[in-house]
């Protein structure tokens, strides 16, 4: 190693042993059967990754409009992903069937 290179890593090295380490993001999973979100209403904290799976035999979407996002169609295993950062309530529904119907709650 040279001269140069331990000198980087003598000036790093302070800033290494006090780094916290990076938290993964949690995720949870809706399924989508039988006409309806399961859970239909779930809790989660930010930053929190939600997949939301067709386990149905009929073609499904996912809309969530205040995040102004929508999932194409989804065929039988499909999924959608989305990332929930900020608080609030997040209602949702299938596009092709807008009676099927969810939230996810985001909170501290």
């Amino acid at each position: 190693m040279s001269a140069r290179n331990w000198l980087f890593a003598l000036a790093v090295l302070p800033l290494c042993i006090g780094a916290t380490p990076v938290r993964a993001a949690e995720t949870e999973t809706v399924t989508i059967d039988n006409f309806s979100f399961k859970p239909n209403v779930i809790t989660v904290k930010p930053g929190t990754h939600v997949i939301f799976k067709n386990q149905d035999d009929l073609p499904h979407t996912v809309v969530i409009p205040d995040m102004k996002v929508s999932s194409s169609m989804l065929d039988t295993d499909g999924s959608y992903e989305a990332d929930f950062e900020k608080p609030g309530e997040f209602k949702y529904f299938c596009g092709v069937h807008p009676m099927m119907t969810g939230k996810v709650i985001v909170a501290e």
